[in-house]
C-alpha cells in the first residue's frame, strides 16, 4: 500500500482553515458564537492555524441523549464546541476526504456524502430486482455498539498504514484520544474514521469471500446470494474478521430465504429484507411496518382535520409530505391510494409555502 505524506502543511494552512470555518458555519448563521467568528474570519482562520500547529484545538464535549427515529434507541451524543473544535474537524476532513474516498467501496453508505438511504436501497435492488436468479438468500448482520467499540490502537494502526506524515498523525491521534471508549458520536471526523476503519472488511467480503451482492450502511451488513452454504461460510468468515478488528457482531444475525412476489399467500416463502426503512422482496419493495403505521396515523389525523375545516400545522404537513416521499421508491400502491390520494395535498403544500414566506420575510425584516 502506498503511504501518503505532506498532509500536515495542507491541514494547518490558513486558506484551509478559512474554508473549514466557512463550511462549519453552514446552517448555523443565527448563533451568536458563529456570527462572532464569521465577522472576524481572517483573524480566527489565523488563530485556528496556530492552534492546530500547537495541538490546542479541543475543549470538553457537551453530552446529550437523543432517541433515534422510530426505533426509539437512545444514543449519547458528544457535542463539540463550534470554535475551535468543529472548525478544526472540518480542516482535517477537507484534506483526508479524497484519500478515504479513493479506497472506499461503492456500496458503503451512510458515512459518505450522496450515499444515503436511497443509494443503499439501489444496492439491494440490484439483487432483488435486476438479479432475481441469485437473490435467493440473505445474511443480515450488525456490529454491536460500533462507534463506542472502535479500539483506538487498531484505528491508529490503520491510519499509520495509509499516512506517513507524523505531524499530521499527531493531529488525528489528538482527536481520537479526546474521547474514550471508542470515537464520539457527534464529531464531524467520526463518520470518516469509521468508514476508513471498515474498508478492509469491505475488501475482504468482496475480494476474498466473493459475495456477489454486498451492501453496508454504517455498521449494518447485508449479503445476498444464491447459495446458502456459501453465505453461511461467508457469515462465519465475517464474524472472525470483525473480531480481529476488535469489534463484535450482535447476537441477532440472520440467514434466511428472501420472499418472492407470489399472488397467493399459500406459495409465499421466506421473508423480506428489512433494511434502511424499507422491506425488499424478490421483484418488489415495500415500506417498513413501523414507518407505514406512523404514516397511516398521520394521514387519518390530517383527513379528520380537513373534514372539520380545521388548520393543519406546518410541522404536521411537512412531516407527512416528507414521509410520503417513500411512495416514489416502493411498490405500496394500495397504501398510496388509501392514505395519500385521500388527503388534500394542495392545502398541505400551501401551509408549507405560507410558513416559508413568513420565515423569509421575518429574516429580511
Amino acid at each position: 500500500m502506498k503511504r501518503i505524506g505532506f498532509l500536515y502543511e495542507q491541514i494547518v494552512s490558513v486558506e484551509n482553515c478559512k474554508l473549514a470555518i466557512q463550511n462549519a458555519s453552514k446552517h448555523k448563521g443565527k448563533r451568536q458564537a458563529v456570527k462572532e467568528v464569521m465577522n472576524n474570519l481572517d483573524t480566527y482562520a489565523q488563530d485556528l492555524s496556530e492552534r492546530l500547529i500547537r495541538l490546542d484545538f479541543l475543549s470538553p464535549y457537551r453530552t446529550r441523549i437523543i432517541k433515534d427515529g422510530l426505533s426509539g434507541k437512545e444514543r449519547e451524543l458528544q457535542i463539540p464546541a463550534f470554535y475551535p473544535d468543529q472548525c478544526a474537524h472540518h480542516a482535517i476532513v477537507q484534506i483526508l476526504q479524497p484519500i478515504f474516498l479513493k479506497s472506499s467501496y461503492l456500496w458503503s453508505c451512510a458515512n459518505i456524502p450522496n450515499r444515503g438511504i436511497d443509494h443503499a436501497c439501489k444496492g439491494v435492488e440490484r439483487a432483488t430486482v435486476r438479479d432475481k436468479k441469485h437473490a435467493k438468500y440473505c445474511v443480515k448482520m450488525d456490529i454491536s455498539k460500533f462507534y463506542p467499540s472502535i479500539p483506538h490502537d487498531k484505528l491508529k494502526e490503520r491510519l499509520r498504514e495509509k499516512i506517513k506524515d507524523e505531524k499530521a498523525l499527531q493531529i488525528l491521534f489528538k482527536v481520537i484520544d479526546s474521547h474514550s471508549p471508542g470515537i464520539p458520536i457527534g464529531n464531524y471526523t467520526s463518520p470518516w474514521f469509521a468508514e476508513f476503519f471498515l474498508q478492509p472488511l469491505d475488501n475482504f467480503i468482496k475480494q476474498t469471500l466473493g459475495v456477489k451482492h454486498y451492501i453496508r450502511y454504517a455498521d449494518d451488513l447485508v449479503m445476498i446470494g444464491g447459495n446458502k452454504r456459501e453465505l453461511r461460510k461467508a457469515m462465519k468468515g465475517v464474524m472472525a474478521f470483525v473480531t480481529g478488528l476488535g469489534l463484535t457482531i450482535k447476537h441477532d444475525y440472520q440467514l434466511y430465504r428472501v420472499q418472492r412476489n407470489c399472488k397467493s399467500n399459500k406459495h409465499r416463502r421466506g421473508r423480506k429484507i428489512d433494511f434502511v426503512g424499507r422491506c425488499f422482496g424478490v421483484g418488489f419493495t415495500t415500506i417498513r411496518k413501523r414507518r407505514a403505521l406512523a404514516l397511516m396515523r398521520q394521514s387519518r389525523f390530517i383527513q379528520k382535520l380537513q373534514r372539520q375545516n380545521r388548520p393543519v400545522s406546518y410541522h404536521l404537513a411537512s412531516g407527512f409530505l416528507s414521509r410520503c416521499a417513500c411512495f416514489k421508491h416502493t411498490n405500496s400502491e394500495g397504501m398510496k391510494k388509501k392514505y395519500y390520494d385521500t388527503v388534500n395535498i394542495k392545502k398541505l403544500k400551501e401551509v408549507i409555502r405560507n410558513e416559508s414566506k413568513r420565515k423569509s420575510l421575518s429574516q429580511c425584516a
